[in-house]
């Protein structure tokens, strides 16, 4: 006799169950694109099984969704600084306090003989 909280006895159950499992997946896929590189999320999405053209699709619109978000925060945490701050200004009053000094090296050497490469 099968009881009523086994998931063998409802196959509704066993989709639920799964589907339950598959939104958790989707969830943590969607919230790591923000955040792991591109084989970091294949890693995560190596656990479900897909066909490689909509792993492909899955993985470009991460890559679409993080740019997308990293623009808008950086764009919203310059605003937010412009507000409180003039950048003008403050580096005009930084410049009349500071001296700056820079230093630049650069060296140029003959290639060797025969070399037709950069860097050789």
């Amino acid at each position: 006799m099968k009881k009523k909280g086994d998931a063998k006895a409802h196959p509704a159950a066993q989709a639920a169950a799964g589907a339950g499992e598959m939104m958790k997946k989707v969830l943590t896929v969607g919230l790591g694109s923000v955040f792991l590189s591109d084989e970091g999320l294949r890693g995560l999405m190596s656990d479900i099984k897909l066909p490689k053209e909509l792993l492909g699709g899955i993985l470009d619109s991460a890559n679409k969704t993080k740019n997308e978000f990293l623009q808008g925060l950086s764009q919203d945490i310059i605003n937010r600084v412009s507000e409180k701050m003039d950048p003008v200004s403050f580096l005009q009053e930084f410049l009349s306090r500071n001296e700056v000094e820079l230093k630049i090296n650069i060296s140029v050497k003959q290639r060797k003989p025969g070399s037709d490469k950069i860097g050789e």
